[in-house]
């Protein structure tokens, strides 16, 4: 083989004055003249050793082409294997969504929303394709929105030792909240929801943008919810305050009409502005004191009430008050019945302590005013017929007793006057001996008072003046009585 020149005229190709005949070729004509040519130039016999020798480049040409076209069958059925398998999506437990052909959601067996489960669309993606999210489980957390922002490094009560309260409110700074008393508080707030429409949630929302939504609405609640409380009932019943703000906030929920449901919401944390908190202990600790202060005085009612009337003494004290309502209201019948009821618990087993002692010490008053005035009555009733048949005779035997009765006293002193002096004028001063027996009765009479008070039967009812007097009837003076004469004659 020889390189021809390119400046010499075409012609078949010649070795040693030879010419050698080549099979006519049809060639394109090139676009621009050739800078060289080659000439294969053989002799008889070159074209079949041409051909063997062409034969491996050929083969390898084959081989590679063949190679080349399994590669692209099992690249074609891989493709057409996963766009089979495309139209198949699996739904979890806790996830839903929806089917969409052509954008459009489809209708899977009676309902639009997938349920849990291997689900498949005719058409895979994109003509087919499927929305799954998880309808359970989500969370949101409102962050420091209502928080002021601590310094790095620096922990809560650290914050709160150098809070002060000329401190500069900074909006954006100091997140905070203004309740109905006009005071200022702050909150941390977090929020479980589902999601319990998926159809409506894939048309009126947008997967990025669910937790954002569900935040401003639980922003727009605690501006809304803490305007309506006290700084009090935020810091210490934070769970109404949450129950209001998961309610304000599923409002806005629902005004949207996006398929989500707040099922939680928490208030971790609640405090006043920090440079109250320093001085909240204080407070609490005086709380607490009142708190057990008024314990205290429950439990000491309490006791008062008990050794007043007994340990039954709430049944008592309902009767009464169900009385006193039927005498407000004019009903005597039940009135009369409340009454009763009220005498047979007074006078029955059950009542006790000092209200027991008083009933007693009353039947036994009532008992000696019985014996005593009770006698008596008995015997002027007794005298009353002979009263009425000889009233002189009677009335004088009554006087002439009255006067053995004045004159048998220890501390009578007699002066005897002779009829016929006429007017007389009578100093008297009194025999000492007397005197002595005067005083004497005078101390054992404010002894006997004085014993009877400590006792607790001073004035416990009503008496006549003569059962106070030394030597009358009575027999709880004339028991004290006999024990103080009975010392002072061992003195």
């Amino acid at each position: 083989m020889t390189m021809a020149d390119p400046n010499e005229p075409n012609g078949p190709p010649v070795e040693d004055g030879v010419e050698i005949e080549a099979e006519a070729m049809e060639v394109e004509p090139p676009r621009r003249a050739a800078s060289a040519q080659f000439v294969v130039e053989a002799g008889v016999g070159s074209e079949a050793a041409l051909r063997e020798a062409m034969d491996p480049a050929n083969q390898s040409l084959a081989e590679a082409l063949r190679l080349s076209y399994r590669v692209l069958q099992f690249v074609i059925l891989g493709l057409v294997a996963l766009f089979i398998v495309s139209g198949f999506q699996r739904v979890d437990e806790r996830q839903s969504g929806v089917m969409l052909r052509f954008g459009k959601i489809v209708t899977v067996g009676d309902q639009q929303a997938l349920e849990p489960g291997l689900r498949r669309n005719i058409l895979p993606y994109p003509a087919g394709e499927f929305i799954i999210f998880d309808v359970e489980g989500r969370s949101v957390d409102v962050g420091n929105t209502y928080w002021p922002r601590i310094p790095a490094g620096a922990t809560l009560q650290q914050a709160i030792d150098r809070a002060n309260v000329n401190s500069v409110l900074e909006p954006g700074k100091v997140g905070t909240v203004v309740t109905v008393d006009g005071d200022l508080g702050h909150l941390k707030l977090t929020a479980d929801y589902q999601i319990v429409d998926p159809v409506r949630f894939v048309e009126r929302m947008r997967e990025a943008d669910v937790d954002r939504i569900v935040r401003m609405a639980l922003e727009r609640a605690v501006v809304l919810s803490t305007a309506a409380i006290t700084l009090q009932e935020l810091v210490d019943q934070p769970e109404v305050a949450a129950d209001r703000i998961r309610l304000n906030a599923q409002d806005v929920l629902d005004t949207v009409d996006c398929g989500i449901q707040l099922t939680d919401v928490k208030l971790p944390d609640a405090k006043p502005p920090f440079a109250i908190v320093k001085v909240y202990g204080e407070l609490q600790n005086a709380r607490e004191e009142a708190r057990r202060d008024i314990e205290n005085a429950r439990q000491a009612a309490e006791a008062t009430l008990i050794d007043a009337a007994g340990a039954n003494y709430l049944e008592l004290a309902g009767l009464v008050a169900a009385y006193e309502d039927a005498e407000d209201r004019g009903d005597r019948q039940r009135a009369d019945e409340l009454m009763n009821a009220i005498n047979g618990f007074l006078e029955g087993t059950r009542t006790s302590g000092e209200l027991a002692e008083i009933i007693r010490q009353a039947q036994a008053y009532e008992s000696e005013i019985e014996r005593t005035l009770g006698n008596e009555a008995r015997r002027f009733a007794m005298i009353l017929p002979s009263y009425r048949e000889q009233p002189d005779l009677v009335i004088k035997r009554r006087w002439l007793e009255s006067v053995g009765t004045v004159l048998s006293r220890e501390d009578v002193e007699i002066i005897r006057v002779f009829p016929g002096m006429g007017s007389i004028g009578v100093k008297i001063s009194g025999q000492e001996e007397i005197a002595k027996i005067r005083r004497k009765l005078m101390l054992q009479r404010k002894q006997i008072e004085a014993e009877l008070k400590a006792a607790g039967s001073y004035e416990k009812y009503l008496q006549r003046s003569a059962d106070w007097e030394p030597g009358t009837s009575n027999p709880l003076l004339q028991e004290q009585e006999g024990r103080i004469r009975a010392r002072g004659s061992r003195n």
